[in-house]
């Protein structure tokens, strides 16, 4: 009886053998929320055409070329002027011919005042000898005599107020003459002035100190020297490398795991994988499309490395992460292949000396492979898969 009872559980053994099988483990489990991002800098700036009156295609005259590091004021991108300097030419041009034009009116009008005073001297002498005339009294002179020298100096006051007025009006007139002229030379001299700023404009300089990123365009092509771009279009974005975070996009099924502070893994993507810890430090406040092309609604969230001094880290990096979003510590853990009817009254197959059980469990968590289970089942426990 006994020899019959060994052979039955040497057989019952290794039809088990032959039969996949899990064994229940006690472990650290992670509950981990992956996603992609990108390198880039906290501290930016984004270099696009500056803004000319008249100009909404830019050309590409000279360009840093990219990852280049630069200092505040270096010249990082400048654009073909050609059309302002062409404006330049014709305003210098009106500037010279108003500025020769008030010199002209200026001594045509200086002239003018020379004569007109003249005048009103010869009017005031006129005016004193007709007065000195009336003013003789001489018993031998005839009654007509006296009335026409009395005519004669009403004549002269007349015109010598004629004269003083006619040289007030002048000098009143000219001054109106030439401020006008001088407001043309003042206006025509702050156009060639704005182009020449203009000019200086289109040679764009770094306003930081940083490093060149070339900004791609809605196609993905990123600027080229001899190019068109649109007025806005962002050319150069400068970025400062010692300041270093993580853009990473998470789905929005994702969203409710993800809070600030929690710990994240960073590795970038390269021929030499590269691992990184970091900290969620920014969450967004709005979801998006995560391209034009792909229409899976995300949010952003900022990461800060803990410690970025590799030399090998550079904007525009792409990197992959895992965001451990909770922890069970000293867990019961079973594979989900081992797990029959996982929705409700969850059980499994206890595989025992004299074959399988099926028993029911709790199960506390599921995870991506695995579950955590609360109770029913103990470690080192077998089950069937």
């Amino acid at each position: 009886m006994n020899k019959f009872l060994i052979l039955l559980s040497i057989l019952l053994l290794q039809a088990c053998e032959q039969a996949p099988t899990a064994v229940v483990q006690r472990e650290e489990v992670k509950l981990l929320v992956t996603a992609s991002g990108e390198i880039e800098s906290k501290q930016t700036a984004l270099i696009a055409p500056p803004s000319v009156a008249h100009m909404w295609q830019y050309q590409i005259k000279q360009l840093t070329p990219e990852n280049s590091r630069v200092k505040k004021g270096q010249l990082l991108v400048s654009f073909d002027d050609k059309t302002v300097s062409e404006g330049l030419v014709d305003k210098k041009g009106d500037l010279d011919r108003a500025q020769k034009e008030f010199d002209n009116k200026k001594i045509k009008e200086t002239e003018k005042e020379q004569e007109l005073i003249l005048a009103l001297a010869e009017k005031s002498m006129e005016h004193d000898k007709a007065k000195r005339k009336g003013e003789i009294f001489d018993n031998s002179r005839s009654e007509n005599d006296r009335k026409k020298a009395e005519i004669d100096f009403t004549i002269a006051t007349n015109d010598l107020f004629l004269a003083q007025e006619k040289l007030n009006f002048h000098l009143s007139n000219y001054k109106l003459n030439l401020k006008r002229a001088q407001g043309k030379i003042d206006r025509l001299t702050a156009e060639v002035n704005g182009f020449l700023r203009d000019i200086e404009k289109l040679k764009v300089k770094a306003p930081i100190d940083g490093m060149v990123i070339y900004k791609a365009n809605w196609q993905g092509e990123k600027p080229a020297e001899g190019e068109n771009i649109q007025f806005g279009q962002p050319v150069i974005e400068l970025a400062v490398i010692e300041q270093l975070q993580l853009k990473a996009q998470i789905a929005e099924p994702d969203s409710g795991k993800i809070k600030l502070g929690q710990s994240v893994k960073i590795t970038l993507d390269g021929t030499q994988e590269l691992v990184f810890q970091g900290e969620i430090v920014s969450l967004g406040r709005v979801f998006r499309d995560k391209s034009h092309q792909d229409k899976r609604r995300i949010f952003d969230v900022i990461i800060a490395f803990e410690n970025n001094n590799s030399s090998f880290i550079r904007p525009g990096m792409t990197a992959r992460i895992e965001v451990t979003t909770k922890v069970f510590e000293n867990v019961l853990t079973l594979p989900t292949t081992a797990i029959k009817n996982l929705k409700q009254n969850t059980t499994v197959d206890l595989v025992g000396l004299f074959g399988q059980e099926r028993i029911q469990i709790d199960i506390a968590e599921v995870l991506n492979n695995k579950v955590v289970i609360s109770n029913g089942i103990q470690e080192g426990d077998v089950v069937a898969l």
